[in-house]
This record gives structure tokens, C-alpha cells and sequence, in this order.
């Protein structure tokens, strides 16, 4: 008897060793501006999407602060750099993500993961999908609109602090869409007080490597553009595309000098073959279940060993 049950141990542990353990890598997930970790209409919808697209996923949707309405205005007033740090820490603590996550983030918070990948990446994200977020910043904000979810007063005050001052210490310094402004006709003047933007692009005459080594290290990076987009000016942004500086000409990811010298490791990333760019054909995050699920499904289904 005792010969029978090694020889069944034996044979489970060689199908362990062939066919690997199955379980999701999980998924960290980042909203964006107006919007919370848990809203059902929103994040919350997608985090059960995700998991009933992926049985046994673990799904980690970011909150910024003690309850929900704390998430919503930090979305708006809380300094990002604070906020990465913080998350960093919410990362490093969670024992389910010890082994890695794929990680997605749906407006500014597409860019704030990759902050996270440059300055952090403790867990490592393996596959980084940006849904609408604004890689070289904005130039423009939108008219505040009335969207289930969207405080309205809180956009409003967003723009009078714009109008305000966009590049003043205390703009900069509490106001988040201000932190990924990037005025192209006052170029020098965002690389020197862009609190968020300038540094996480490497764009300032001194590099910081950790930042180029850490973004080279993704499995894969999934830039999603809306191509009817009239909240992101200019959409191309959600490509890496912008304004070329001291200009209003729009160039493509590709020409951008953070491309073509490479300050980040995007080209690197593009050469090896690990950038997909998608395009959804509406407004800003405005997408069917169907098209999440063929599109974006595929980056977060993988598993850890």
C-alpha cells in the first residue's frame, strides 16, 4: 500500500512539475479623475468583469484614502507623487501580490501605474495596460460634463485653478491635473516646474536610469486610444504622442524626442516587439464589455509559478 500511494505522489508531483500552477497572476487596477476604487456603475463593474472573465483572479482596485469620497477628491486635490508613494507602500503590503500582478489603469491612472513601474515596481508588474491615459500629459481640460458618478463642482474648480496658474507652487503642488500639464508653447517652463510629468518622462537634462530599467522590464505594455476622444487634448497623448515643444504640430510617439533618445526605455520596449496599440472607436473610456473582453482580457490572463 505504502509503494501504491508513492507512486500516486509521484505522479502528481511530475503533472505539478509539467503542467505548472495554474493560478491568475493578479490584477491591480487604478481609476481615474472623478471617479472611485469602487463605484459600481464603474471600477466596480470592471473588477467583476475581470473576475468572471478569470475565475480565481485576485483583483486589487486602488483606493486613495479612508472611504470612497476621500478617493474622489484625491482623485482631483491630492498631490501624485503622495499618492504613488502611498501606493507603493499598499503594494509592497499586500501578501497576494507578492509574486507580481498585471496592472490596468483607466485614465490618469494609466500614467500613475507607470509611475508606479518607474519609481517602484516592488511586486513587478508584468503586463502595464493604459486605458485613455494621458503618457505626455494634456493641454486643454474639458468641459465639465454631467456623468453619472462626475462632480461637477469639483471639475469646475479644477479648471478655475488652471486658469489660475497651472505652473504656480500651489497649483502643482495640490491641483493633480496641473501635475500633467504640459504646455508645449511654454516648454521650459514645464520642465522646470512640473512636479509629476516632466520627471516621470525623464524629459529634464539628467536622466534617472532606475526609472529606464524598471519601465524596460514590463512583458508587455497595451496603450489604448479613443479615437473620438474629447476629454484627452490631444488624444495622441494616449499614444505618446504630442504636441512637438514650442509648437502646436502633433507628432506620433515616434518622433517625440522621449522616443528617439529614448529616456524611459519606450523604444526599447517597441523594438523588442512589447507595445500594443489599440484603438476604441468612441469618446473618452467608452467601451462595450465585448471589447474588453477580446482587447484587454488576453493581457491580464496569464498566470504566476
Amino acid at each position: 500500500m505504502k509503494s501504491v500511494y508513492l507512486y500516486i505522489f509521484g505522479i502528481a508531483l511530475l503533472a505539478s512539475l509539467v503542467i505548472g500552477d495554474s493560478t491568475p497572476r493578479p490584477t491591480v487596477m487604478w481609476h481615474g479623475m472623478g471617479d472611485t476604487c469602487c463605484y459600481p456603475f464603474s471600477m466596480g463593474r470592471i473588477k467583476k468583469l475581470i473576475e468572471n472573465e478569470i475565475p480565481g483572479i485576485y483583483v486589487n482596485s486602488i483606493e486613495i484614502g479612508d472611504s470612497i469620497a476621500d478617493d474622489e477628491f484625491n482623485s482631483f486635490f491630492k498631490n501624485v507623487n503622495e499618492q504613488v508613494d502611498m501606493v507603493c507602500k499598499q503594494m509592497k503590503a499586500d501578501p497576494q501580490l507578492s509574486n507580481g500582478f498585471n496592472a490596468i489603469g483607466f485614465s490618469q491612472g494609466g500614467q500613475f501605474l507607470r509611475a508606479y513601474v518607474e519609481r517602484c515596481n516592488d511586486p513587478p508588474v508584468f503586463n502595464l495596460v493604459s486605458v485613455g491615459g494621458q503618457h505626455q500629459g494634456v493641454f486643454g481640460f474639458p468641459n465639465c460634463e454631467v456623468t453619472p458618478g462626475h462632480n461637477v463642482s469639483l471639475c469646475n474648480m479644477v479648471r478655475e485653478l488652471l486658469n489660475y496658474g497651472v505652473y504656480t507652487d500651489m497649483v502643482q503642488s495640490h491641483l493633480v491635473q496641473a501635475e500633467y500639464w504640459q504646455d508645449p508653447m511654454k516648454y521650459d517652463e514645464y520642465l522646470e516646474k512640473s512636479q509629476f510629468l516632466a520627471d516621470i518622462n525623464n524629459a529634464r537634462s539628467v536622466k534617472n536610469e532606475t526609472y529606464k530599467l524598471n519601465f524596460q522590464s514590463l512583458n508587455q505594455l497595451a496603450l489604448v486610444l479613443f479615437t473620438q476622444d474629447t476629454m484627452v487634448i490631444p488624444r495622441e497623448s494616449e499614444w505618446f504622442g504630442f504636441y512637438q515643444p514650442n509648437t502646436l504640430d502633433i507628432i506620433p510617439m515616434e518622433k517625440t524626442d522621449l522616443y528617439v533618445e529614448d529616456w524611459i526605455g519606450l523604444q526599447y520596449l517597441d523594438q523588442n516587439n512589447r507595445i500594443t496599440k489599440l484603438s476604441c472607436d468612441g469618446n473618452h473610456l467608452q467601451f462595450t464589455d465585448d471589447w474588453f473582453i477580446e482587447n484587454l482580457i488576453p493581457f491580464l490572463n496569464n498566470t504566476v509559478y
